[in-house]
């Protein structure tokens, strides 16, 4: 059966929980992802009906038996690529997001915690095709329903999880220490980044911020590899509470955790 979060401990031995994304929530952003993909699937059909008739036209003796079947093998051409190009996709330049999931504040990752990448986005999506038998996403349904992480066949086939994208430490964690004046040094007291996200800090939660802190404090241990991968997933569940930094600001994920962690010690020391 399904459990509601799940806990990721990277090679550092830093944990992290994340929730896992309901049954409702996924069916709901499936649903607009579906939308999308019809409106897309019309203006393809009033493309090829256009093109279909330019053929008829053209060669009148022909059209009506070569000009069919091959608007038929388009179209369905055309709807398999969307149903498997759009999730690929999306979920590779969204980090893992379609836009029905990022619309319900969800995201793909790996069970490991790591970013979905092209093979397992492949993966997952190619099976889309077994999850939806008989109808609309029965199989799939009923595998989410009875697995421990909510995994459809093709999350299990690819290692991946659906999850709610704000980023919460681990509960077990023992709290962190007062953030000292060492950790952080890179944004100052009077960068105007850190003036602009003050005001935005008082929407996170108190496990975000030790998240924020626990990452800043320990980052130095961290590989440069797991460092980035942190620093991502940290930024990612940020950016769109901080709609005062400009696009530069809150491009380099470090950056902008950097001025989050600041802004959070300025507000609590009223600088």
């Amino acid at each position: 059966m399904q459990q509601d979060r799940v806990v990721i401990e990277t090679p550092e031995h830093i944990r992290f929980s994340y929730e896992l994304a309901g049954l409702g929530s996924r069916f709901l952003a499936l649903v607009l992802d579906t939308l999308i993909q019809g409106a897309a699937l019309l203006m393809v059909l009033i493309l090829l009906s256009a093109i279909n008739r330019l053929l008829n036209w053209t060669l009148p003796d022909l059209g009506e038996f070569a000009g069919l079947p091959i608007t038929m093998v388009i179209i369905v051409f055309s709807m398999t690529l969307l149903v498997l190009a759009y999730f690929v996709v999306f979920e590779l330049i969204w980090n893992g997001q379609t836009p029905g999931k990022r619309v319900g504040g969800m995201r793909v990752i790996r069970a490991g915690g790591g970013a979905i990448d092209l093979a397992a986005s492949a993966i997952r999506n190619i099976l889309r095709l077994v999850d939806s038998l008989p109808i609309f996403y029965l199989f799939g349904g009923l595998f989410a329903f009875f697995t421990r992480a909510s995994q459809r066949i093709g999350d299990l086939a690819a290692g991946t999880i659906v999850v709610k994208e704000r980023l919460w430490e681990y509960p077990g964690e023992e709290k962190t220490a007062e953030p000292g004046e060492e950790a952080g040094d890179l944004a100052e007291v009077g960068d105007p980044a850190v003036r602009r996200a003050r005001g935005y800090v008082s929407s996170l939660s108190a496990e975000q911020i030790r998240t924020i802190c626990r990452f800043i404090e320990r980052r130095n241990e961290l590989s440069a590899d797991m460092r980035s991968q942190l620093a991502m997933r940290i930024a990612t569940a940020l950016r769109e509470r901080f709609p005062g930094l400009t696009v530069a600001e809150g491009e380099d994920p470090e950056r902008l955790v950097e001025i989050v962690y600041q802004a959070h010690l300025q507000r609590e020391r009223n600088l």
